[in-house]
């Protein structure tokens, strides 16, 4: 179990919801970074290993070691601070979420472009920074929408709770049903949002291109754009001292068909990947990403 799944867990969300009440950011900082420090000593475990293949897949096999060790470091200091604040905000409410989440200059002139389109919108999110308060803050500025998630919802504090109920989340696990659902929103002219760097629910033959490598990467969100005629719009979440967190999207993608479903489905796919890879790229050391993207060589 990694360090997202365990405070994501009914038992480790009560955890960090009693922590984010009783603790101030500095002192609730400082425990994730005693945490994250010794899962950061613990060289021969395989989360240890997997963030390191990873790291290296994106500074490139010529990075020294040491390098791709500091940024391992750093990446886990950096998801413990965000799962603290993930926490810590949501017991806090919709007010200091938003409070805390900034959008950047392009963002909402993005979003109306391709709402302007008339077509459904599907947001493709990579994992970078704090992406689950991203998406939180997003829906609460009046954009009701349905995640699609690799597991099912996560429970255990009261904003997810009332969101649910006002309709202005739906988190579903990628299933016939959720995926069927989508597709009817999507007719609607309504949201969606996935994660495209995930590689659980990728066939295992299904290869695509990532930071020049063949990567074990989904193509599903491609597929329901297809079936829906949705445009493509990709969000990221990040961090920097100066602004704390804010979240990005790009300018809107319309698919590009040439008749040939698989090929279509690569290319656009590679579309999307290459605005990720641009993010990912600026800061490599706050993409939480905790399964395998590169087979072994």
């Amino acid at each position: 179990m990694n360090f997202q799944q365990f405070v994501t867990t009914s038992f480790g969300t009560r955890l960090w919801m009693a922590l984010g009440r009783l603790l101030p950011s500095s002192a609730g900082h400082a425990l994730a970074r005693a945490i994250t420090g010794v899962l950061w000593r613990r060289k021969d475990a395989s989360l240890y290993r997997i963030l390191y293949a990873n790291q290296a897949g994106v500074l490139g096999r010529e990075t020294p070691p040491e390098q791709i060790d500091r940024a391992v470091r750093a990446l886990l200091a950096h998801a413990g601070m965000t799962a603290f604040d993930l926490m810590h905000l949501a017991a806090q409410g919709e007010a200091a979420v938003l409070k805390h989440i900034e959008f950047g200059a392009e963002f909402w002139p993005n979003v109306e472009a391709a709402r302007s389109t008339g077509r459904g919108v599907l947001v493709c999110g990579c994992h970078l920074s704090n992406f689950n308060l991203g998406f939180l803050a997003f829906a609460l500025q009046g954009f009701p929408v349905q995640v699609l998630s690799a597991a099912g919802p996560v429970g255990g504090f009261a904003l997810m709770h009332e969101m649910r109920a006002r309709g202005v989340l739906d988190e579903t696990p990628i299933d016939g049903q959720s995926l069927r659902k989508a597709i009817l929103r999507l007719r609607a002219g309504g949201f969606v949002a996935t994660g495209v760097d995930w590689p659980l629910g990728a066939a295992h033959d299904e290869q695509l291109t990532f930071f020049g490598r063949p990567a074990t990467l989904p193509t599903g969100h491609i597929r329901l754009a297809l079936s829906s005629e949705a445009v493509l719009l990709p969000m990221a979440c990040r961090w920097s001292p100066e602004r704390g967190y804010y979240v990005m999207t790009a300018p809107h993608l319309i698919l590009e068909l040439t008749g040939d479903r698989a090929a279509d489905m690569r290319a656009n796919a590679h579309r999307l990947l290459a605005v990720i890879e641009g993010w990912i790229r600026e800061t490599p050391d706050q993409w939480l990403m905790y399964h395998p993207i590169w087979r072994s060589e």
